[in-house]
């Protein structure tokens, strides 16, 4: 019988899913700013380039979690939480997310 893998995420993951919310709440914030103050203002042209700056660095954690391979369910929910828009699996990482679930089903099967 396998041996049970433990259900506590990898630091990785933790740590991507901090980073994650945290820029994604960092620009919502830039987003409320920008548009009160008007986007055609210096003000709000300073929000817009840090908003993609934030893109930037949210595009890199999905890129990153989406390459790390899942080694148990906290993980993949993890994974799947980064990765997924609305509860909904983006196309372009329902691979990533399929494989390690394939992965994780045959195991738990041996």
């Amino acid at each position: 019988m396998p041996k049970p893998r433990p259900q506590t995420p990898r630091k990785i993951f933790t740590t991507a899913l901090a980073d994650w919310q945290r820029a994604w709440t960092t620009h919502a914030r830039h987003d409320r700013r920008g548009a009160s103050a008007g986007y055609t203002t210096p003000t709000g042209q300073a929000h817009l380039a840090a908003m993609s700056d934030l893109s930037t660095s949210i595009t890199a954690i999905e890129g990153r979690i989406a390459q790390t391979t899942a080694n148990n369910r906290a993980e993949l929910h993890i994974k799947i939480t980064i990765l997924s828009l609305d509860g909904l699996i983006r196309p372009e990482f329902q691979s990533s997310i399929l494989e390690d679930a394939m992965r994780m089903i045959g195991e738990a099967e041996a």
